[in-house]
């Protein structure tokens, strides 16, 4: 009750600290801080890729460390939706998706099993087609290290005749590599195979 009579007596003060009958002011206006400048971001380049040398890249695993069962099924997951991307009716933006979610796959795969060669070269094409050259020149360049080994050469000759049209493939070049054939590291790296 006493409390109750206190806070009556501070309101009666307050009221008449404010002289009683004059108007009360709006608040003003907040105070908004000045934008600030904002610096231009660098531009990334679409061809992020380094060039590297066959030679160069991470140890080799062990074979108890290889999954390639896993890196075989991703490997073929990452071809499939490559071919659906590409697929005559396809519309451009879940095409890109595909694209995005085979590179993943494929990544994954070669995580897995660096010699898969089937993810190398998938990779590869996919690269090729998202306009990363160089992405593309890298992952075709490290088929010249497995195409010595004697598991992996008959896979590693295969993916070539289908990049360059040779044997079964009578002249039909690798459609995933046309926009490719006209850089010069790329024909540079050719002329290893």
């Amino acid at each position: 009750m006493r409390a109750r009579r206190l806070l009556l007596g501070l309101v009666a003060a307050a009221a008449a600290g404010c002289g009683g009958a004059s108007k009360v002011k709006s608040a003003p206006p907040p105070l908004r801080p000045q934008p600030r400048a904002v610096a231009p971001q660098p531009q990334v380049s679409r061809d992020d890729c380094e060039p590297i040398s066959p030679s160069e890249g991470p140890a080799p695993l062990s074979y108890a460390e290889r999954s390639v069962e896993e890196a075989e099924n991703l490997a073929n997951q990452g071809f499939s939706l490559l071919q659906g991307a590409g697929a005559r009716g396809a519309d451009p933006q879940s095409g890109e998706q595909m694209i995005e979610q085979a590179v993943h796959r494929l990544i994954t795969a070669l995580l897995a099993d660096p010699y898969n060669v089937h993810a190398t070269y998938n990779l590869a094409a996919a690269y090729a087609r998202i306009n990363r050259p160089q992405c593309a020149v890298n992952l075709l360049a490290r088929l010249v290290p497995l195409r010595k080994l004697p598991s992996q050469s008959a896979k590693v000759e295969e993916k070539l005749d289908r990049l360059l049209g040779r044997k079964g493939y009578k002249g039909r070049l690798d459609p995933d590599f046309f926009d490719l054939r006209d850089d010069p590291r790329f024909r540079e790296l050719v002329k290893n195979f």
